[in-house]
């Protein structure tokens, strides 16, 4: 996930930490639930399909990365966030 000045977008790629803040502060408002941490699964606290789209909607708006679904799904949520990718058209999210 490394950009460079000359390409368009980003002159840098958004720290993992700052990336799990903003991840985590966005879950713990869409699903109440203020507890949950990076150590936490995503579908384990509440999360769904839906969930997973409006999450990588706001990551890729904040930030210009989505998650993997699969990683997303399986792995705790700071494991699926420091694998996040950069978003593109092929994401449905620009």
């Amino acid at each position: 996930m490394q950009t460079s000045a000359t390409q368009a977008g980003p002159a840098a790629e958004p720290a993992v930490a700052d990336l799990e803040h903003a991840a985590l502060a966005w879950l713990r408002a869409e699903l109440e639930d203020p507890e949950i941490t990076g150590d936490d699964n995503f579908l384990e606290v509440g999360g769904h399909s839906l969930t997973y789209s409006k999450l990588n909607q706001h990551l890729a708006d904040t930030f210009g990365v989505v998650l993997d679904m699969k990683t997303t799904y399986d792995l705790p949520l700071a494991a699926a966030v420091a694998a996040a990718r950069p978003a593109g058209p092929a994401d449905g999210t620009r």
